[in-house]
Formats: structure tokens, sequence, C-alpha cells
């Protein structure tokens, strides 16, 4: 019944309908998205396990922060074997997290506070226990090509060489099936065929289903590099990298498995469905990709270089979060960010992403000194800014005995560096015994002694907080939406300091107001740096361990930078002799 409806509006709109012209393009082209890890966020029914009442009942802090939006982790039903990106079901919530009655209690409070919402779609794969699978194992009419087979009943092995992003082979035997099935990630996630156009229609739906009859406001499509894999089904060739053994997926190039062109253009299709999603509701649906790849493979996710085909509106830009180390300086920093604006097409806006649910945290990574820095480098920076939950106030890791972990595909013991449960602690909304998460002593992660010294409510009293150097980050996007064009310069000769000027390239000249200016030591020295504006100038924000004062006029054509001390400011008008 869905569909039929969907076909008649669609019907009613096609004559208007413009599939590359959106109807509105401002709002996302200068948000902040802040992400939801459920599971970590807040407990609101006493189980120990964010859920998503605990999102509603934050909605005011969120929308206190300034973010534009909230996108959420997985909340579909899952089994769970890789925290709920393994979906038995697209079309309902996973108990845990509460019922779909909740879940449009939610996005209808999130548009109360003129927010926008924006949910996990995860097309590669589903779970082995989605009914899709059952079926296409007992090779039910329509569903027997759903998922990737090969082989038969005298196959002496899988049909190639390809290895899962989980190590060992990405083919699993179906005793049942008598056929081998095709999996990236764990045997429990097999892929989909998204060279059967009834599972592409099945995406539209799932598609047309969260954005129209629930009216989120946007997706995000996760791991759309293995969308589809080369139809010849050849073996991949060996890599460059000598650390690795065969099961490891770093033995290969995966040339045959990763973004090929098919693939890029199953999300130009989806583009072009959210567009007509956009025209139903008369509101801008947005779609993001996630592909963590190198820059030169993630730009085409966007669309063609000359526009003409448009993907996702905006694919992660994840080279900060993969490259950037505590041991750079600024001169690699400023290399980072060019990297990505210069193979950047101007057509298409930029994003910038320190976190998420996968990498651990930004204190830890970079270190305590460094979050107000990064987190008012990545909101002075043109375009998007995606912030992970917690981020805002500086969470650190969480130290998770192994035997308390939940990470089935890195898990502490065999994984100890890398398992992905340290970043997912639940979030420290006081130091109390349970940091203000659930009101019960038992989590589904632990919560980190560190509430102690990181909260939401001690942050909140301190001006000079991480939270309150976050919160004024995103009052003043407000004042940068127009310049969007930057300019980047390291100024000292240890290379720690970056200068980024910030403008309109559309102004005839450049007006002392209409620039903005960041100055940032990446480094643990005080250092004495020219500045390239002619002063005075004034202090629109600094970092929390900064001396200096906003509201702070100086003349000086030098400034002392303490170390990784970060100050905005803007040329103002010469004030008269007193």
């Amino acid at each position: 019944m869905i569909r039929i409806f969907l076909i008649l509006i669609y019907i009613q709109y096609i004559y208007s309908y413009q599939s590359n012209k959106p109807c509105d393009e401002s709002w996302w082209k200068t948000a902040t998205f802040y992400q939801i890890y459920p599971k970590s966020f807040k407990d609101s029914d006493g189980d120990g396990i964010g859920d998503l009442q605990g999102v509603i009942e934050k909605l005011d802090y969120i929308r206190n922060l300034g973010v534009t939006g909230i996108w959420l982790s997985p909340i579909f039903k899952s089994p769970e074997k890789d925290q709920g990106y393994d979906i038995s079901d697209y079309r309902d919530i996973n108990p845990m997290f509460g019922t779909l009655e909740i879940f449009q209690q939610l996005v209808n409070e999130v548009h109360k506070r003129r927010l926008k919402i924006i949910v996990d779609f995860v097309p590669n794969h589903t779970s082995d226990k989605h009914e899709w699978f059952e079926k296409s194992v007992n090779r039910e009419d329509k569903y027997e090509d759903y998922y990737i087979w090969k082989g038969d009943e005298n196959s002496t092995g899988p049909p190639n060489n390809w290895i899962s992003n989980f190590k060992f082979s990405a083919w699993e035997w179906n005793e049942n099936r008598k056929q081998y099935y095709l999996h990236h990630f764990l045997k429990e996630q097999p892929d989909l065929n998204f060279r059967n156009h009834h599972v592409r229609n099945e995406m539209k739906d799932i598609l047309s289903y969260w954005l129209v009859q629930f009216n989120v406001d946007g997706v995000r499509i996760d791991a759309v590099p293995f969308l589809i894999e080369e139809k010849n089904f050849r073996d991949e060739p060996r890599s460059n990298d000598p650390t690795a053994t065969e099961i490891d997926y770093e033995y290969l190039n995966h040339i045959y498995t990763l973004n090929q062109p098919e693939s890029y253009e199953l999300v130009y299709e989806w583009r072009a469905h959210v567009e007509r999603t956009s025209a139903i509701s008369g509101q801008e649906k947005i779609c993001m990709s996630e592909a963590v790849q190198p820059t030169d493979m993630v730009i085409p996710y966007y669309g063609s270089a000359d526009g003409s085909r448009l993907g996702a509106h905006f694919s992660f830009n994840f080279i900060l979060l993969q490259e950037l180390k505590s041991t750079s300086n600024a001169k690699d920093l400023a290399n980072l960010i060019n990297e990505w604006l210069n193979k950047l097409p101007t057509k298409y806006t930029s994003n910038w992403v320190l976190g998420s649910h996968d990498v651990h945290r930004v204190a830890t990574k970079f270190g305590k000194e460094r979050v107000d820095l990064l987190n008012m480098l990545t909101g002075f920076l043109p375009g998007i800014q995606v912030t992970y939950n917690g981020e805002e106030i500086g969470m650190e890791n969480g130290p998770v005995p192994c035997m308390f972990g939940h990470d089935h595909v890195y898990n502490c013991t065999t994984y100890p560096n890398i398992s992905r449960d340290f970043e997912r602690t639940p979030m420290q909304w006081d130091n109390s015994k349970c940091a203000g998460f659930t009101n019960v002593t038992r989590t589904w992660l632990p919560v980190s002694y560190k509430k102690l010294e990181c909260n939401v409510f001690d942050q909140e009293k301190n001006a000079k907080s991480h939270l309150n150097i976050y919160r004024d980050i995103q009052k003043l996007r407000t004042l940068l939406k127009q310049q969007t064009q930057i300019q980047l310069k390291v100024l000292d000769k240890n290379k720690n300091i970056l200068e980024i000027v910030r403008f309109n390239n559309a102004m005839e000249g450049h007006r002392k107001t209409d620039i903005f200016e960041m100055i940032l030591n990446y480094g643990n020295e005080s250092v004495v740096v020219p500045i390239t504006e002619e002063p005075p100038f004034q202090v629109m924000l600094r970092s929390g361990n900064s001396p200096k004062k906003c509201g702070e006029i100086i003349n000086g054509k030098h400034i002392t930078m303490d170390p990784y001390e970060a100050i905005i400011f803007r040329p103002t008008k010469r004030l008269p002799q007193k």
C-alpha cells in the first residue's frame, strides 16, 4: 500500500519535479550536525541502555548547543551483532530504543525546536535474520537473487580470494542453499545484490518510508564504497603492505570490490529519489554518504565534477580524522585542509569531521589541551561541521574491562588498542555515580570515572569550559555564513602556528569588517607571531586556555600565542583617542 500511495503522489508531482534542482539549498550548507550514539546518550527507562525517550529528554540541551540538527546512529531492529549495523527490519525500531510511536514523537519534538533529524541508512547489507535473507536461502520467488550467491554443491572452496573487512574470506557457505554468499563485513551481514532491480526498489521504498511517512530530514548512507562489486568476480591482486597476512583485509588491493562506477551511480540514483521526496514535502531533504577512502575516491560521491550528476549532498570528509596526529604540526594541518579544498569542486559544500563512534575520542587522540582548538577549527572552516556527542565537553575514551566489552568485531581482548567500546561509553551528564546517564547501577558499557572531572553539569557553570567554547563557536558560525573562502598560512619557523583568513570572494577588495581571522598554536611552546591584518582587531572567541578576553581590542602587530591556544578575531575600526 505504501508503494502505491507514493506512486500516486509521484505522479501528482512529476511535472513540477526537476531532478537536479532542490527545493531549498540553504539550511544544510552551513549546518552543524550532532551525532548521537543512542545506546550511550541517555537512558530513560532504567535498563542501562540509552533510548529514544532519553534523546527527547535532552533535546533542549541539544538546541542550546546551537547545532542545526541531530544524526542518529542505527535505531532499527537488529540482532546487534555489529551494534545495529546488521538490520533485520528496516521499517521498525529496535525495542531497546522504543517504538515507532516514540520515534514519531521524537521527530515532532525535534521539529518543534526548529532542529533537523537525520537517520542512518544501511543499504549495503542486512542481518542474516532479515526475512529477505531467509527467503533467499530458500530460493523463494523474487528473493532468490536478493543477495550475491556463488558456487554449488560441488564447490571445493570460495568463488575467489576476496577478504572481508573484518578478516578472513568474504564468502560464507550456506548449507541449506548449497552456495556461498558474499559478506564484506561479518558473516551475519550478507551483502545485498544491487544489480537486482527489486532490491533497488526496496531501498527506495525504505527511503520514502522514513523521509515521507515519518518526515525525517535526511539520511546518512553507510559504507557506500562496498555497494556493488565488479561483475566478473575476479581475484584481487596482492597489496604492497608487507605486514599483512593472508587473512587480513589489507593483504589485497581492493580494485574489484571498492568504489566501482556502479556504486557512484547508485548514490546518484538515491540523490534523485531524495529530491523527489523533497518535492513531495516541499522541504529540502538531504543525504550524506560515508566512504572511509582516499580523498580522490570520496569526492565523486558528491556527484560528477561538473555538477551535471548530483550524488550525496555531502560525503563525509575524514581527512582530519584519519591523517591528523598529536605529533602533527600546523604545516601538516594546513596541508590536509588544502588537500581537501583543492580537490573539492567549488560547486560542492565542504564538511569537517574529527570524531565518531568508530574512532578514539578527540581528547584521547590529540590531548585534552587541544579540544577547544580543534572544535574551533572545524567550526571556523567553511561548510558543514559534524560533532560526535561528548566531543563538545571533551570526553576522553572510557576504560572498559574486556569482560564488560560489547564490540563483537574488535573485542578488547584481541584488539586492545582499537576496540570501539572505549569511545562508546555513556555520556557524562554530571558527576553522580552513573554520570546522570541512568538511575540504575548496571549500564551496557561502564560509565567512565572521568565523569568526575568532565561532565555537562560542571561545564555549564564555567564560561571558559569546552562546552561553552563549543556553544560560542556555533553562535559565531551564524556570522561566518557569507565568508566562504579561506587562505591558510603557517606563521612561525617551528611550523606550529597556523593562520586562517576567511572572507567572501565576491567582495570587491576585502573590507576589514568583512574578514574573520583565526590563529592557532598546535604546539606546546609559546610563540610571538605577526598578524596579517592591520590592527586594531577585536577578539571574537578564544580557547578556554587563552588569557585573552572576548571583546578585547588589540592594537599590536604581533601577538603571543600560548601553547595550544586558539583565537578568532576580526579587524575593527580604530577607536578614537581619548
